[in-house]
């Protein structure tokens, strides 16, 4: 995920997307399993942020994250597609393994994206916090 962003964006605006850009992406991520979803989604959430001229916003992760969720709502509603499994889990380094071997691991991916794509979103949530993120079981526990 690149820490770039607009210009335009007041220094509050950057401060608070450095501090907690990446762990509203991981959430993001958790919802769509796509990388560069979660990342429109959060450039979304910070762009609306920026032109938000309503009512002041007493949590501003909370209101980035409500946006953010929406916003991929909305875009799997129009695409009417269900979250797309992740890519990952055939990019693990380690040794080099026979073909054999190899269709067997692809297999056992397979079937672990499919059944990770029938849980639900929360429980998807959980499972990217705790092992894409390293995140411990407390620190899971306060951000949801």
């Amino acid at each position: 995920m690149s820490n770039e962003r607009p210009p335009e964006w007041p220094q509050e605006i950057e401060l608070l997307y450095r501090n907690q850009g990446r762990e509203l992406w991981a959430l993001f991520y958790a919802q769509c399993s796509d990388a560069e979803s979660a990342y429109d989604a959060l450039q979304e959430s910070f762009t609306r942020l920026h032109e938000h001229n309503g009512e002041s916003i007493q949590n501003h992760r909370a209101w980035l994250l409500r946006v953010g969720r929406n916003w991929l709502r909305d875009v799997a509603r129009r695409k009417r597609v269900a979250a797309k499994p992740t890519e990952h889990l055939e990019h693990i380094v380690g040794e080099e393994q026979g073909p054999e071997n190899n269709l067997v691991l692809q297999e056992l991916n397979d079937q672990v994206r499919e059944m990770v794509s029938q849980l639900k979103e929360g429980d998807r949530e959980v499972l990217v916090l705790r092992y894409a993120m390293d995140w411990s079981s407390h620190r899971i526990a306060e951000v949801l």
